[in-house]
């Protein structure tokens, strides 16, 4: 076990142990008073004390650990002093030194709670500045209580009639060293104040998001003072400034300290913070109305100041509604700039794009801009074409970056990436105000490629359409355009030897099988432009097709009357993908699956081959891609490394 870890425990055991022996003196006379100070003492010092141990068991090496503890035990000791000051349990052998020696104690409630701002957030201290900074606090604090120990006078109350056990100083010596003392701690804490502040200013990345927890401590101080104002009003004493106080330093500072640690991604602490201070803000002027009110009214109305007061209230109620959300705005600038910042530069381009001077594509350029994040990327998801697309150049995810989806309904239309200080809650509200943006975004690059790929298919189509029509013509000139041309020859030489009366039998013969040749070449050119053996229909000529190949291949053909040229289609579609199996995946093994669903026809072949297969330009699957496209239909290609191949064509067919 480490030694801040060891620390903690003991503290932990300590406070423990003080506690239990003020609940036990209390509950020995339980006054009104008794019990509400060892409650309270209990509430303070176990928060603390739980606030410590849990940064002491997740990080065994932070000396924030023990030094969280110990102001829930400074409240234990104040509570046993109280509670036992006021029973005479302290009045025992020994006793006058321990009520000399907390004359001055009470200005160890502010060290205890400065001491871990200093520390904070690494368990060390980081600079010669601020060993200074606590070689004087506790310096300072020690100088104030012995002082108060051997000052002339009485003690304080309750214990105005304990002696001097440690003797006393020269009235003037006592009240210099008391004056420079008090003078000390104040300017301290406030050089503490401030040294915090400027450390949250220049950190950075997950430190700067720790640091925000500190200001939202700093932000709820204020309702302290307004516990103090309502206590005025309502009770006439200050008990209420010193209970919110108490509770504010030692409770709400330990556990925000204990989150920013072990917990900083848990919420975020500025949106937090904004909301605090709005409803502050709306909650004192209510206050400040309805007392004004009900002063006015009780002093000048005094029999109406009832109903006065409900209508004031009421009034007030209905004008801040209508105050919050530019309130809220107000507060967001000065607590929460970066969501107000992407929020207007969202709203910025809305605008633009309503009059025409900006586009969505612009969305992720301004973001950048506004919150300073040259990382920040939006991204379209899943698009009709099965691909992500960036906006603009994409940018390097770093390490440590964080990213959110962006919804719009039940779908995810996106995905936004920003820097890691930029809290999880703000990326979401951000995402979320910027939806509907990035779907009209999505179907924009959505269009721009699918018009890009009609082009290229087109051009694609134009160019095998040529080289088609260039083959066929070679074909017909090299092929039956020459036999029958040879044969035309022969019948010529035919008719001379004819009418010289020679046998012609033997030139006959060979024109005749010189035709037969012709005949079977035509059919061939005639078979690449659409197969005869369709005549019988698509499951024949897919039978046909499948017997002729050298693996087994599985057919399953749901038969339905198809247009001649879908027919054609899908016919090449299964012989194209059969023969790239059988020459290129290594398969042993072809399935392939014709039917419909829905008004499409879905022709599926799949092997079980080494996979890889890519619609590359120029291939097979490319042309292929190209004729199905022009059918309003889609070709999908699942192809993984050694999971075998799967093509299908799904064509219209309604």
């Amino acid at each position: 076990m480490t030694w801040p870890r060891r620390l903690s425990v003991l503290a932990a055991c300590l406070t423990a142990a003080v506690l239990s022996t003020t609940c036990a003196v209390a509950w020995s006379q339980p006054t009104a008073h008794n019990v509400l100070v060892a409650g309270v003492a209990s509430v303070v010092g176990g928060l603390s004390t739980m606030c410590g141990c849990w940064v002491a068991v997740r990080h065994a090496q932070n000396a924030l650990g023990y030094l969280l503890v110990l102001p829930g035990l400074q409240a234990a000791l104040i509570a046993l002093e109280t509670v036992g000051g006021s029973t005479g349990f302290v009045r025992v052998p020994g006793s006058d030194y321990v009520v000399a020696a907390s004359q001055g104690a009470w200005v160890f409630i502010y060290v205890v709670v400065a001491v871990p701002l200093l520390f904070f957030p690494s368990g060390h201290l980081s600079s010669r500045f601020e060993r200074v900074l606590l070689g004087v606090l506790v310096g300072d604090a020690v100088l104030f209580t012995v002082v108060s120990a051997v000052a002339p006078g009485p003690f304080l109350a309750p214990n105005e009639l304990a002696p001097h056990v440690f003797g006393t100083l020269p009235p003037a010596v006592a009240d210099v060293l008391v004056v420079a003392a008090l003078v000390v701690l104040p300017v301290t804490l406030g050089a503490v104040a401030v040294h915090v502040f400027r450390r949250h200013r220049g950190a950075v990345g997950a430190a700067r998001r720790q640091f925000r927890w500190l200001a939202l401590s700093a932000g709820l101080l204020p309702l302290a003072l307004l516990g103090g104002w309502v206590s005025y009003l309502v009770v006439g004493n200050a008990d209420v400034v010193l209970l919110a106080g108490l509770l504010t330093a030692y409770v709400t500072l330990p556990a925000l300290m204990a989150t920013a640690v072990v917990r900083p991604e848990l919420f975020d602490p500025a949106r937090l913070l904004a909301g605090a201070t709005t409803h502050m803000v709306a909650t004192a002027g209510l206050l400040t109305v309805f007392t004004g009110v009900s002063a006015v009214a009780g002093l000048v109305l005094a029999q109406g100041a009832p109903e006065v007061a409900l209508a004031a209230t009421a009034a007030c109620v209905l004008s801040l509604g209508k105050l919050h959300r530019p309130l809220q705005r107000s507060v967001d600038r000065w607590l929460y700039p970066a969501r107000q910042v992407a929020f207007a530069a969202i709203t910025a381009l809305e605008s633009d794009i309503l009059t025409g001077t900006g586009e969505p594509e612009e969305l992720q350029h301004r973001l950048a801009q506004a919150l300073r994040d040259e990382t920040l990327t939006v991204r379209y998801q899943a698009t009709s074409l099965g691909q992500d697309a960036e906006l603009h150049t994409p940018q390097p995810v770093r390490s440590g970056n964080r990213s959110t989806e962006v919804r719009l309904g039940d779908q995810t239309v996106g995905t936004l990436t920003a820097r890691a200080d930029l809290s999880a809650e703000l990326l979401r509200d951000i995402a979320d105000r910027m939806a509907s943006l990035v779907e009209l975004g999505r179907v924009r690059v959505d269009l721009r490629r699918a018009l890009q790929d009609a082009d290229d298919s087109r051009a694609r189509l134009l160019r095998v359409g040529y080289q088609e029509r260039a083959k066929l013509e070679r074909d017909l000139h090299d092929g039956a355009q020459q036999r029958l041309v040879a044969l035309g020859m022969a019948l010529r030489l035919a008719q001379r030897r004819l009418s010289r009366g020679v046998d012609v039998s033997e030139v006959l013969d060979a024109a005749v099988a010189e035709l037969g040749t012709a005949v079977g070449e035509l059919r061939q050119l005639a078979h690449g432009i659409r197969p005869s053996c369709l005549d019988d229909g698509l499951e024949r000529a897919l039978g046909s097709l499948v017997a002729a190949a050298p693996l087994p291949v599985t057919v399953h053909v749901e038969t339905v009357d198809l247009d001649k040229d879908l027919e054609t289609t899908a016919y090449y579609v299964a012989s194209e993908a059969i023969a790239n199996a059988i020459k290129h995946s290594g398969a042993d093994r072809i399935a392939l699956h014709v039917s419909t669903d829905h008004g499409q026809l879905h022709v599926k072949v799949a092997d079980n081959g080494a996979g890889q297969a890519r619609a590359t330009p120029g291939s097979g699957l490319t042309g292929l891609r190209d004729r199905v496209g022009a059918h309003g239909g889609r070709l999908l290609i699942n192809s993984g490394t050694g999971q075998g191949t799967v093509v299908e064509a799904v064509l219209p067919c309604a």
